[in-house]
């Protein structure tokens, strides 16, 4: 598929790896053009995500039950009709792609992991602050910044990571979250520290555990080194089942 082909409304994730990180945000398409896609502006806490030359960027757009990727794409931002968006840029096709092709492996690691806490009454104050002061993405209020972090603080909780992958992770826990919820991570391995931060997409009661929920998670930021970690584990988990075959 090309570019120009892709529907406008649609979702569209984007892949970061910046500075041995990898991230991944989505946004909606808003324009599509012959060689650049644009999709709604991408910002935290009033602050506009900006692409470095180094950053290493691919897109996936779904349709149906039908996937295309394409890689290495070149981030900016642009503006059309006094409007700032950010924009894709490729003459490539995508390629077809496989969610399911991201493979699995069993970790098996006790850890501590961080949850988000959110202060409901402080939170209702930012609100109420923000409707009667509401103001422009493009002007940035430190001051805004300064309530917004007070809203929200990190506890600390044990936790079993059962397994993962380039895009999830599944964790064992006894404290309950919700879908959107995100966790915090690390734990060493033979190639170094892997962590990142992961959301909360499904909640089970946890049948085969000694805690009370599992959780299945979409990664939202990891380590660079999650890749060759989970290539390394599958050659030794492959291995090893067809050693148990013979």
């Amino acid at each position: 598929m090309f570019i120009r082909n892709v529907k406008l409304g649609r979702p569209l994730e984007i892949y970061i790896n910046r500075d041995g990180y990898n991230y991944k945000v989505i946004s909606k398409i808003e324009e599509v053009a012959e060689d650049h896609i644009c999709v709604t502006l991408i910002a935290s806490k009033n602050r506009v995500f900006m692409f470095k030359s180094t950053d290493v960027v691919d897109i996936v757009y779904r349709e149906d039950e039908k996937m295309w990727k394409w890689k290495s794409v070149k981030g900016s931002v642009m503006t059309l009709d006094g409007e700032k968006f950010h924009c894709f840029t490729t003459k490539a096709e995508g390629e077809s792609y496989n969610r399911r092709n991201a493979y699995r492996v069993y970790v098996g690691e006790k850890l501590v992991v961080k949850y988000m806490v959110h202060d409901m009454d402080k939170l209702k104050k930012l609100k109420d602050n923000e409707a009667l002061h509401s103001q422009q993405i493009f002007n940035y209020d430190a001051g805004a910044d300064v309530l917004k972090e007070d809203c929200y603080r990190y506890v600390d909780c044990n936790a079993f990571l059962k397994d993962i992958s380039e895009l999830g992770a599944g964790f064992y826990m006894d404290q309950e979250l919700l879908p959107g919820d995100e966790i915090m991570f690390e734990y060493e391995t033979e190639f170094g520290t892997i962590g990142g931060t992961a959301r909360v997409v499904r909640k089970l009661a946890s049948r085969r555990s000694s805690f009370l929920y599992y959780y299945g998670t979409r990664l939202m930021e990891t380590t660079g080194n999650l890749t060759q970690y989970i290539y390394s584990m599958q050659r030794k988990q492959l291995k090893r089942a067809k050693e148990l075959k013979k």
